[in-house]
């Protein structure tokens, strides 16, 4: 035994499964549980050890210390390879991945606050720096979880929009660490939704509708103390009809950036499920009021910043081309494109840009992936910007 005064109790996740003990670990009363450089063997240990486990403060500070240094020295590391990068694709194909890596395990993610927040950081400067590379990755890039990526898709469309909407870092923050962890309880769920044919079954179904509370739950046992970031989790599925839950709030009880969060979600989710339609369909039915009911000038806003025809889409031209949108333009049903290939033909060496206010080169329709036929990675230079 030792003297138990100078101990500590163990944060949550301060022990590992597989991992070396940093510490001496001590129950309460000073009896040696598990030695520093022992490994904790199983997930029933460790969760064993978090209960009862102290270590002697000095060491705990320190290496609590030093392991916030370490994160810190690898956010900056991240941001500098961010501000070296001129391509907002490759940047966002990045915090995909990076989102991946944390959604999906949750709170066994050292500092989650912190990681959160750091995502929220990169998508406000690329949201400065590219709005529409930053849009055109929504449809464009590549994922393999469905959970993660749209949540990472919701938060970017908001980027943008707060822009528009004249709000300032500090007042996106938190819609953005909202936007990005508002599954965060169920993010495996929805991967696994996404890859089944059959409807949910009851225990998913409760699941689903516990997931905004518990999904609170979890952000404020990771530290996150941002009450409106978690009020904006707590109702991102309330209706204004009531129809919505876990509350069932209506009108004027629902934040309305929670809503406006609602409408991002529900955009790109429609261009991302295992039916999956057009982004330019899915805006047209979203302003004919034709997926629900929200305020009107939500839906003005994100139609009128995205366009008809948002950037990362494809259209066939009047000169029967099929085009990547790379930018919005003056006019909504005028973007700046660029030229894939000829309907019936094979993909140009490079793609050329067109004047959609020339008759010769107007959008006639949208067009799916599918029929431009070329990889994300062909077209990632017209992001570019040195």
């Amino acid at each position: 035994m030792t003297d138990s005064s100078a101990k500590v109790k163990l944060p949550r996740n301060f022990l590992r499964a597989g991992q070396q003990a940093p510490v001496d670990v001590y129950a309460k009363n000073g009896v040696l549980l598990l030695k520093r450089g022992l490994y904790v063997l199983t997930e029933e240990q460790r969760d064993r050890l978090a209960q009862l486990g102290h270590g002697e403060s000095e060491e705990v500070e320190a290496r609590l210390e030093r392991e916030r240094l370490e994160r810190a020295a690898l956010r900056e590391k991240e941001a500098e390879q961010q501000r070296n990068s001129a391509n907002p694709l490759q940047e966002m194909a990045f915090l995909l991945r990076r989102a991946e890596g944390v959604l999906q395990h949750g709170l066994a993610v050292r500092d989650l606050a912190g990681s959160l927040l750091g995502m929220a950081e990169g998508l406000l400067a690329l949201s400065r720096r590219h709005p529409d590379g930053v849009l055109a990755s929504v449809f464009l890039l590549p994922f393999q979880c469905f959970g993660s990526a749209q949540s990472v898709h919701v938060a970017a469309v908001l980027a943008v929009l707060g822009r528009r909407l004249g709000l300032s870092d500090a007042e996106l923050r938190p819609m953005l660490g909202a936007a990005l962890s508002m599954n965060l309880a169920v993010t495996g769920l929805l991967n696994q939704l996404a890859a089944q044919s059959a409807p949910m079954d009851l225990a998913q179904q409760e699941a689903i509708f516990a997931h905004p509370a518990l999904g609170s739950a979890m952000l404020r046992e990771a530290g996150v103390d941002d009450e409106y970031w978690h009020l904006l989790v707590q109702q991102h599925h309330e209706q204004l009809d009531g129809s919505g839950y876990p509350q069932g709030l209506a009108g004027e009880e629902i934040e309305t950036d929670a809503l406006l969060l609602q409408i991002a979600d529900l955009v790109c989710g429609c261009v991302h499920n295992t039916q999956p339609q057009l982004p330019a369909l899915v805006l047209g039915s979203l302003f004919r009021g034709e997926l629900g009911s929200f305020p009107p000038q939500h839906v003005s806003l994100l139609v009128k910043e995205m366009g008809i025809y948002p950037p990362g889409s494809f259209v066939r031209l009047a000169s029967n081309e099929v085009a990547v949108v790379t930018h919005r333009g003056e006019k909504a049903n005028a973007p700046r494109v660029a030229a894939l290939r000829k309907l019936d033909g094979p993909p140009y060496a490079d793609p050329l840009l067109r004047d959609c206010r020339q008759s010769a080169y107007q959008v006639l329709e949208p067009v799916s992936a599918a029929v431009a036929a070329v990889k994300p990675a062909y077209l990632y230079k017209l992001w570019y910007k040195p």
